[in-house]
Protein backbone atom coordinates (compact mmCIF):
# COMPACT_ATOMS: atom_id res chain seq x y z
CA UNK A 1 0.00 0.00 0.00
CA UNK A 2 1.14 3.62 -0.92
CA UNK A 3 0.84 6.34 1.00
CA UNK A 4 1.43 9.95 0.41
CA UNK A 5 3.48 11.67 3.20
CA UNK A 6 0.75 14.51 3.39
CA UNK A 7 -1.78 12.12 4.49
CA UNK A 8 0.88 11.75 7.44
CA UNK A 9 1.21 15.24 8.03
CA UNK A 10 -2.22 15.33 8.54
CA UNK A 11 -3.23 12.98 11.08
CA UNK A 12 0.53 12.70 12.63
CA UNK A 13 -0.15 16.81 13.37
CA UNK A 14 -2.87 15.58 15.94
CA UNK A 15 -0.83 12.82 17.29
CA UNK A 16 1.96 15.14 18.04
CA UNK A 17 -0.83 17.23 19.97
CA UNK A 18 -0.78 14.78 23.01
CA UNK A 19 -3.17 16.55 24.95
CA UNK A 20 -5.71 16.71 22.16
CA UNK A 21 -9.34 15.51 22.94
CA UNK A 22 -11.96 13.94 20.72
CA UNK A 23 -14.67 14.27 23.01
CA UNK A 24 -18.17 12.99 22.65
CA UNK A 25 -21.72 13.47 23.67
CA UNK A 26 -21.89 14.59 27.21
CA UNK A 27 -23.81 12.65 29.63
CA UNK A 28 -25.35 14.73 32.38
CA UNK A 29 -23.66 16.23 35.01
CA UNK A 30 -22.70 14.79 38.08
CA UNK A 31 -20.45 14.83 41.41
CA UNK A 32 -16.48 14.26 39.87
CA UNK A 33 -16.10 11.61 42.35
CA UNK A 34 -15.29 8.40 40.32
CA UNK A 35 -15.44 5.55 43.11
CA UNK A 36 -18.65 4.49 44.21
CA UNK A 37 -19.05 1.96 47.23
CA UNK A 38 -21.67 -0.19 48.80
CA UNK A 39 -22.08 1.06 52.43
CA UNK A 40 -24.48 -0.47 55.13
CA UNK A 41 -26.58 2.15 56.28
CA UNK A 42 -26.03 4.06 59.59
CA UNK A 43 -26.05 2.10 62.80
CA UNK A 44 -26.73 -1.66 60.83
CA UNK A 45 -23.89 -3.72 61.51
CA UNK A 46 -22.05 -5.13 58.07
CA UNK A 47 -22.76 -8.66 57.44
CA UNK A 48 -19.70 -10.45 56.84
CA UNK A 49 -19.82 -10.37 53.19
CA UNK A 50 -20.18 -6.62 53.38
CA UNK A 51 -17.01 -6.97 55.83
CA UNK A 52 -14.87 -8.53 53.32
CA UNK A 53 -16.46 -8.76 50.04
CA UNK A 54 -14.11 -10.86 47.57
CA UNK A 55 -12.54 -8.70 44.74
CA UNK A 56 -12.30 -10.55 41.36
CA UNK A 57 -9.53 -12.71 40.49
CA UNK A 58 -8.27 -11.39 44.27
CA UNK A 59 -7.49 -7.95 42.78
CA UNK A 60 -8.56 -5.20 45.22
CA UNK A 61 -8.70 -2.31 42.26
CA UNK A 62 -11.21 -4.80 40.29
CA UNK A 63 -13.98 -4.32 42.61
CA UNK A 64 -14.47 -0.78 42.55
CA UNK A 65 -16.74 0.72 40.49
CA UNK A 66 -14.92 4.18 38.85
CA UNK A 67 -16.68 5.38 36.42
CA UNK A 68 -15.29 9.04 35.57
CA UNK A 69 -17.63 11.57 33.57
CA UNK A 70 -15.14 11.36 30.57
CA UNK A 71 -12.61 8.04 30.68
CA UNK A 72 -9.28 9.20 29.22
CA UNK A 73 -7.88 6.63 26.92
CA UNK A 74 -3.90 6.37 25.93
CA UNK A 75 -3.21 5.17 22.35
CA UNK A 76 0.50 3.52 22.05
CA UNK A 77 1.60 2.95 18.20
CA UNK A 78 5.12 3.48 16.89
CA UNK A 79 4.34 6.32 14.09
CA UNK A 80 7.93 7.43 13.54
CA UNK A 81 6.85 10.82 12.79
CA UNK A 82 10.35 12.36 14.18
CA UNK A 83 12.32 10.67 11.74
CA UNK A 84 9.69 11.03 9.03
CA UNK A 85 9.70 15.18 9.48
CA UNK A 86 13.42 15.12 10.23
CA UNK A 87 14.05 13.77 6.37
CA UNK A 88 15.19 16.56 4.46
CA UNK A 89 13.45 15.16 1.77
CA UNK A 90 10.17 15.49 3.39
CA UNK A 91 7.72 17.70 1.80
CA UNK A 92 4.20 18.33 1.53
CA UNK A 93 3.72 17.81 -1.68
CA UNK A 94 5.72 14.70 -1.70
CA UNK A 95 4.34 11.63 -3.66
CA UNK A 96 7.09 9.50 -1.91
CA UNK A 97 5.24 6.49 0.04
CA UNK A 98 5.83 6.03 4.00
CA UNK A 99 8.50 4.31 5.07
CA UNK A 100 7.31 1.03 6.09
CA UNK A 101 7.46 0.97 9.29
CA UNK A 102 5.00 3.85 9.40
CA UNK A 103 2.65 2.50 8.51
CA UNK A 104 1.13 -0.12 10.38
CA UNK A 105 1.18 2.04 13.60
CA UNK A 106 -0.64 4.92 10.82
CA UNK A 107 -2.73 2.25 10.15
CA UNK A 108 -3.82 1.02 14.21
CA UNK A 109 -4.27 4.69 15.01
CA UNK A 110 -6.54 5.58 11.99
CA UNK A 111 -8.70 2.53 12.93
CA UNK A 112 -9.19 3.74 16.20
CA UNK A 113 -10.23 7.12 15.30
CA UNK A 114 -13.17 5.57 13.41
CA UNK A 115 -14.00 3.69 16.27
CA UNK A 116 -13.99 6.87 18.57
CA UNK A 117 -16.85 8.07 15.51
CA UNK A 118 -18.60 5.18 15.95
CA UNK A 119 -18.48 5.44 20.03
CA UNK A 120 -19.74 8.95 19.39
CA UNK A 121 -22.94 8.41 17.33
CA UNK A 122 -23.74 6.04 20.90
CA UNK A 123 -23.50 8.84 23.11
CA UNK A 124 -20.11 7.49 24.58
CA UNK A 125 -17.72 10.01 25.97
CA UNK A 126 -13.99 9.58 25.27
CA UNK A 127 -10.76 11.42 25.33
CA UNK A 128 -8.19 10.09 23.03
CA UNK A 129 -4.26 10.41 23.06
CA UNK A 130 -1.61 9.09 21.15
CA UNK A 131 1.59 8.81 21.73
CA UNK A 132 4.20 7.45 19.15
CA UNK A 133 6.18 5.04 20.91
CA UNK A 134 9.49 5.45 18.54
CA UNK A 135 9.50 9.13 19.19
CA UNK A 136 13.02 10.34 19.25
CA UNK A 137 12.46 13.49 21.08
CA UNK A 138 9.96 11.93 23.92
CA UNK A 139 10.65 8.69 24.42
CA UNK A 140 8.86 6.08 25.88
CA UNK A 141 10.66 6.07 28.80
CA UNK A 142 9.76 10.07 29.30
CA UNK A 143 6.21 9.50 28.25
CA UNK A 144 5.15 7.37 31.20
CA UNK A 145 7.38 8.98 33.97
CA UNK A 146 5.79 11.78 33.50
CA UNK A 147 3.00 11.75 35.33
CA UNK A 148 0.52 12.67 32.42
CA UNK A 149 -0.85 8.94 31.91
CA UNK A 150 -1.51 8.34 35.74
CA UNK A 151 -5.31 8.85 35.60
CA UNK A 152 -6.30 7.53 32.48
CA UNK A 153 -8.59 4.76 32.21
CA UNK A 154 -7.47 2.33 29.57
CA UNK A 155 -3.62 1.75 27.62
CA UNK A 156 -4.32 0.43 24.30
CA UNK A 157 -1.47 -0.36 22.30
CA UNK A 158 -0.05 -1.69 19.32
CA UNK A 159 3.66 -2.39 20.46
CA UNK A 160 5.94 -5.30 21.12
CA UNK A 161 8.98 -6.74 22.94
CA UNK A 162 10.12 -4.00 25.73
CA UNK A 163 7.81 -1.74 25.16
CA UNK A 164 5.00 -4.27 26.30
CA UNK A 165 7.05 -4.86 29.37
CA UNK A 166 7.63 -1.11 30.04
CA UNK A 167 4.21 -0.31 29.52
CA UNK A 168 2.77 -3.18 31.66
CA UNK A 169 5.24 -2.45 34.28
CA UNK A 170 3.28 0.77 34.42
CA UNK A 171 -0.25 -0.38 34.52
CA UNK A 172 0.69 -2.42 37.27
CA UNK A 173 1.99 -0.19 39.14
CA UNK A 174 -0.93 2.31 38.45
CA UNK A 175 -3.52 -0.22 38.27
CA UNK A 176 -4.26 0.98 34.70
CA UNK A 177 -5.81 -1.48 32.69
CA UNK A 178 -3.59 -2.28 29.32
CA UNK A 179 -4.63 -3.82 26.51
CA UNK A 180 -2.20 -4.96 23.78
CA UNK A 181 -3.86 -5.80 20.50
CA UNK A 182 -1.32 -6.62 17.93
CA UNK A 183 1.86 -8.16 19.30
CA UNK A 184 1.13 -12.54 20.10
CA UNK A 185 3.50 -12.57 22.85
CA UNK A 186 3.17 -12.12 26.43
CA UNK A 187 6.95 -10.51 26.39
CA UNK A 188 7.83 -12.43 29.22
CA UNK A 189 5.37 -10.55 31.61
CA UNK A 190 3.64 -12.54 34.82
CA UNK A 191 2.14 -11.52 38.17
CA UNK A 192 -0.26 -8.59 36.35
CA UNK A 193 -3.63 -9.25 35.85
CA UNK A 194 -3.68 -5.75 34.50
CA UNK A 195 -2.31 -6.88 30.97
CA UNK A 196 -4.66 -8.48 28.40
CA UNK A 197 -3.51 -9.90 25.14
CA UNK A 198 -5.83 -9.93 22.22
CA UNK A 199 -3.48 -11.61 19.62
CA UNK A 200 -3.11 -14.98 20.95
CA UNK A 201 0.21 -16.37 21.98
CA UNK A 202 2.26 -19.25 19.90
CA UNK A 203 1.15 -21.37 22.89
CA UNK A 204 -2.85 -21.30 22.22
CA UNK A 205 -2.22 -21.72 18.83
CA UNK A 206 -0.59 -24.84 19.16
CA UNK A 207 -3.17 -25.96 21.76
CA UNK A 208 -6.04 -24.95 19.30
CA UNK A 209 -4.22 -26.38 16.48
CA UNK A 210 -4.00 -29.77 17.93
CA UNK A 211 -7.46 -29.53 19.33
CA UNK A 212 -8.56 -29.20 15.96
CA UNK A 213 -6.69 -31.78 13.77
CA UNK A 214 -7.94 -34.09 16.70
CA UNK A 215 -11.71 -33.46 15.82
CA UNK A 216 -11.69 -32.12 12.57
CA UNK A 217 -10.18 -35.00 11.20
CA UNK A 218 -11.24 -38.64 10.83
CA UNK A 219 -9.22 -41.88 10.34
CA UNK A 220 -5.87 -39.95 10.33
CA UNK A 221 -2.33 -39.82 10.91
CA UNK A 222 -0.58 -36.66 12.21
CA UNK A 223 3.13 -35.81 11.30
CA UNK A 224 4.40 -32.60 12.93
CA UNK A 225 7.46 -31.07 10.68
CA UNK A 226 10.30 -29.02 12.68
CA UNK A 227 13.48 -27.83 11.97
CA UNK A 228 16.29 -27.73 14.50
CA UNK A 229 15.51 -24.25 15.57
CA UNK A 230 14.46 -23.13 19.05
CA UNK A 231 11.48 -21.60 18.03
CA UNK A 232 9.99 -24.60 15.95
CA UNK A 233 11.26 -27.10 18.96
CA UNK A 234 9.19 -24.34 21.21
CA UNK A 235 6.07 -25.01 19.12
CA UNK A 236 6.29 -29.04 18.85
CA UNK A 237 6.81 -28.77 22.98
CA UNK A 238 3.52 -27.19 23.06
CA UNK A 239 1.68 -29.53 20.49
CA UNK A 240 3.10 -32.49 22.65
CA UNK A 241 1.69 -30.89 25.76
CA UNK A 242 -1.30 -29.70 24.70
CA UNK A 243 -1.69 -33.97 23.11
CA UNK A 244 -0.85 -35.13 26.74
CA UNK A 245 -3.27 -32.80 28.52
CA UNK A 246 -6.30 -34.00 25.87
CA UNK A 247 -8.93 -36.15 27.36
CA UNK A 248 -9.72 -37.96 24.64
CA UNK A 249 -9.47 -42.23 24.19
CA UNK A 250 -9.78 -41.81 20.31
CA UNK A 251 -7.00 -38.83 19.89
CA UNK A 252 -3.94 -40.01 17.17
CA UNK A 253 -0.54 -39.84 18.18
CA UNK A 254 1.56 -37.43 16.92
CA UNK A 255 4.51 -38.32 14.86
CA UNK A 256 7.50 -35.60 14.76
CA UNK A 257 9.45 -35.31 11.31
CA UNK A 258 12.64 -33.19 11.53
CA UNK A 259 13.40 -31.29 8.37
CA UNK A 260 16.62 -28.99 7.07
CA UNK A 261 17.65 -27.99 3.96
CA UNK A 262 18.48 -31.16 2.29
CA UNK A 263 15.15 -33.30 3.20
CA UNK A 264 13.22 -34.21 0.62
CA UNK A 265 9.38 -35.91 0.57
CA UNK A 266 10.96 -39.01 -0.13
CA UNK A 267 11.98 -39.75 3.00
CA UNK A 268 8.45 -38.65 4.59
CA UNK A 269 6.45 -41.45 2.42
CA UNK A 270 7.17 -44.45 4.92
CA UNK A 271 5.30 -42.39 7.31
CA UNK A 272 2.11 -41.86 5.23
CA UNK A 273 -0.69 -43.69 4.53
CA UNK A 274 -3.02 -44.36 1.61
CA UNK A 275 -5.97 -45.61 3.39
CA UNK A 276 -6.11 -42.87 5.98
CA UNK A 277 -6.20 -38.83 6.18
CA UNK A 278 -3.20 -37.75 6.59
CA UNK A 279 -2.59 -34.47 8.18
CA UNK A 280 0.90 -32.49 8.46
CA UNK A 281 1.54 -30.04 10.48
CA UNK A 282 4.26 -27.58 9.67
CA UNK A 283 5.72 -25.28 12.28
CA UNK A 284 8.13 -22.71 10.53
CA UNK A 285 6.83 -19.52 11.76
CA UNK A 286 8.68 -17.61 8.69
CA UNK A 287 6.15 -18.42 5.75
CA UNK A 288 8.55 -18.41 2.78
CA UNK A 289 9.86 -21.57 4.64
CA UNK A 290 6.56 -22.72 5.12
CA UNK A 291 5.72 -22.19 1.26
CA UNK A 292 8.62 -24.55 -0.08
CA UNK A 293 7.60 -27.32 2.46
CA UNK A 294 3.86 -27.27 1.30
CA UNK A 295 5.52 -27.00 -2.26
CA UNK A 296 7.15 -29.80 -1.68
CA UNK A 297 4.44 -32.00 -0.79
CA UNK A 298 2.06 -31.33 -3.31
CA UNK A 299 2.69 -33.46 -5.92
CA UNK A 300 2.47 -36.42 -3.28
CA UNK A 301 -1.82 -35.21 -3.37
CA UNK A 302 -1.78 -37.61 -6.65
CA UNK A 303 -1.06 -40.75 -4.35
CA UNK A 304 -2.48 -39.62 -1.13
CA UNK A 305 -4.74 -37.47 0.97
CA UNK A 306 -2.86 -34.65 2.36
CA UNK A 307 -4.10 -31.70 4.89
CA UNK A 308 -1.33 -29.27 5.84
CA UNK A 309 -2.18 -27.11 9.13
CA UNK A 310 0.29 -23.81 9.38
CA UNK A 311 1.33 -21.48 11.99
CA UNK A 312 -0.89 -18.53 12.05
CA UNK A 313 1.88 -16.21 10.18
CA UNK A 314 0.17 -17.97 6.88
CA UNK A 315 -2.74 -15.72 7.58
CA UNK A 316 -2.82 -13.21 4.61
CA UNK A 317 0.07 -15.32 2.64
CA UNK A 318 -1.42 -14.13 -0.54
CA UNK A 319 1.73 -17.15 -2.22
CA UNK A 320 -0.60 -20.00 -1.18
CA UNK A 321 -3.63 -18.73 -3.63
CA UNK A 322 -1.50 -19.32 -6.58
CA UNK A 323 -1.83 -22.37 -8.81
CA UNK A 324 1.34 -23.72 -7.64
CA UNK A 325 -0.92 -25.06 -4.87
CA UNK A 326 -3.72 -26.12 -6.33
CA UNK A 327 -4.88 -29.35 -5.06
CA UNK A 328 -3.62 -29.33 -1.15
CA UNK A 329 -5.76 -28.22 1.46
CA UNK A 330 -4.42 -26.03 3.99
CA UNK A 331 -5.39 -24.86 7.45
CA UNK A 332 -4.09 -21.76 9.46
CA UNK A 333 -5.02 -20.26 12.86
CA UNK A 334 -5.73 -16.77 13.23
CA UNK A 335 -7.35 -14.63 16.51
CA UNK A 336 -8.61 -12.02 13.88
CA UNK A 337 -11.29 -13.88 10.85
CA UNK A 338 -10.18 -10.72 8.63
CA UNK A 339 -10.12 -12.85 5.40
CA UNK A 340 -13.86 -12.31 5.02
CA UNK A 341 -14.10 -9.14 6.65
CA UNK A 342 -16.10 -7.48 4.01
CA UNK A 343 -18.95 -10.56 4.49
CA UNK A 344 -19.88 -8.40 8.09
CA UNK A 345 -22.06 -5.42 7.50
CA UNK A 346 -20.68 -3.70 10.50
CA UNK A 347 -16.66 -4.12 9.47
CA UNK A 348 -17.70 -3.62 5.56
CA UNK A 349 -19.36 -0.39 6.66
CA UNK A 350 -15.86 0.81 8.19
CA UNK A 351 -13.83 -0.66 5.58
CA UNK A 352 -15.83 1.91 2.42
CA UNK A 353 -15.84 4.72 5.07
CA UNK A 354 -12.08 4.34 5.65
CA UNK A 355 -11.36 3.85 1.70
CA UNK A 356 -13.43 7.55 1.03
CA UNK A 357 -11.31 9.04 3.87
CA UNK A 358 -8.01 7.60 2.98
CA UNK A 359 -8.25 6.39 -0.59
CA UNK A 360 -6.99 3.04 0.43
CA UNK A 361 -7.73 -0.23 1.59
CA UNK A 362 -7.75 -0.89 5.20
CA UNK A 363 -5.78 -3.21 6.90
CA UNK A 364 -5.68 -5.30 9.27
CA UNK A 365 -4.20 -2.93 11.41
CA UNK A 366 -6.84 -0.30 10.71
CA UNK A 367 -9.29 -3.40 11.46
CA UNK A 368 -7.43 -4.11 14.64
CA UNK A 369 -7.35 -0.45 15.78
CA UNK A 370 -10.97 -0.40 14.83
CA UNK A 371 -12.69 -2.89 16.43
CA UNK A 372 -10.14 -2.97 19.84
CA UNK A 373 -11.12 0.61 20.72
CA UNK A 374 -14.86 0.27 20.07
CA UNK A 375 -14.56 -3.28 21.69
CA UNK A 376 -12.81 -1.58 25.05
CA UNK A 377 -14.25 1.82 24.69
CA UNK A 378 -18.15 -0.25 25.20
CA UNK A 379 -16.42 -1.92 27.94
CA UNK A 380 -15.24 1.11 29.54
CA UNK A 381 -18.78 2.54 29.38
CA UNK A 382 -20.59 -0.20 30.23
CA UNK A 383 -18.40 -1.32 33.21
CA UNK A 384 -16.84 1.15 34.61
CA UNK A 385 -12.39 1.83 34.16
CA UNK A 386 -12.62 -2.12 36.41
CA UNK A 387 -14.25 -4.30 33.51
CA UNK A 388 -12.49 -7.23 34.19
CA UNK A 389 -15.15 -9.20 35.82
CA UNK A 390 -16.84 -8.82 32.32
CA UNK A 391 -13.95 -9.57 30.11
CA UNK A 392 -15.62 -12.81 29.36
CA UNK A 393 -18.98 -11.89 28.20
CA UNK A 394 -18.19 -10.30 24.62
CA UNK A 395 -20.63 -7.63 24.56
CA UNK A 396 -19.49 -5.26 22.05
CA UNK A 397 -18.07 -7.80 19.05
CA UNK A 398 -18.34 -6.33 15.66
CA UNK A 399 -16.70 -9.44 13.79
CA UNK A 400 -14.01 -10.56 15.85
CA UNK A 401 -15.62 -13.04 19.05
CA UNK A 402 -13.11 -12.49 21.79
CA UNK A 403 -12.75 -15.03 24.45
CA UNK A 404 -11.22 -13.41 27.19
CA UNK A 405 -9.48 -15.65 30.07
CA UNK A 406 -7.28 -15.41 32.79
CA UNK A 407 -3.43 -17.18 32.42
CA UNK A 408 -2.38 -18.34 35.63
CA UNK A 409 1.34 -19.65 36.36
CA UNK A 410 1.78 -23.69 35.91
CA UNK A 411 -0.27 -25.84 38.61
CA UNK A 412 -2.30 -22.48 39.67
CA UNK A 413 -5.89 -22.25 38.53
CA UNK A 414 -6.75 -19.60 40.80
CA UNK A 415 -6.16 -16.59 42.57
CA UNK A 416 -4.55 -13.64 40.39
CA UNK A 417 -3.50 -14.27 36.98
CA UNK A 418 -0.40 -13.27 35.39
CA UNK A 419 -2.48 -11.61 32.28
CA UNK A 420 -5.61 -12.08 30.51
CA UNK A 421 -5.84 -13.51 27.15
CA UNK A 422 -7.75 -14.16 24.42
CA UNK A 423 -8.55 -17.85 23.54
CA UNK A 424 -10.78 -17.40 20.73
CA UNK A 425 -9.15 -18.52 17.42
CA UNK A 426 -10.58 -18.69 14.05
CA UNK A 427 -9.33 -21.51 11.80
CA UNK A 428 -9.28 -20.62 7.73
CA UNK A 429 -9.27 -23.28 4.72
CA UNK A 430 -7.04 -22.17 1.75
CA UNK A 431 -7.61 -24.41 -1.38
CA UNK A 432 -7.54 -23.70 -4.97
CA UNK A 433 -6.95 -20.18 -4.24
CA UNK A 434 -9.98 -19.71 -2.18
CA UNK A 435 -9.96 -18.76 1.33
CA UNK A 436 -12.84 -19.81 3.62
CA UNK A 437 -13.99 -20.79 7.29
CA UNK A 438 -13.09 -24.05 8.47
CA UNK A 439 -14.23 -24.39 12.05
Amino acid sequence: MKRTLSILLLETCVALLLSSCFLFKKTPQKAPSAVSENKPAPNQAPTPAEKAPKAPYEVPAFGKKVTPHIFKVALMAPLYIDQVTSDTAFSINSPAPLPPQALAGLEFYEGALMAMDSLRKDGIAIQLEVFDTKSTSKPLSRILQSGGLDSTSLLLGAVSGSELQEISNFARKHEINFVSATYPNDGGVKDNPFLTILNSTLQVHCDAIQDFVQQKFTNKKIIVIYQDNAQEKQNLQYLQASYQKMDNARKSPLTPFPWNNETTVDKLLPLLSKEQNNVIIVTALYPQVAESIIGQLVPLTKNFTLNVVGMPTLDGDANLRKTDYQGISIYYSTPYPYAYASNNTSINAMMWDFFRRYRSRPSDMALKGYESMFYFGNLLHKRGKYFNAYLQQDEASLLTRFRIQPVYGTGTQSGKPDYFENMHLYFMQIRDGKVTPAN
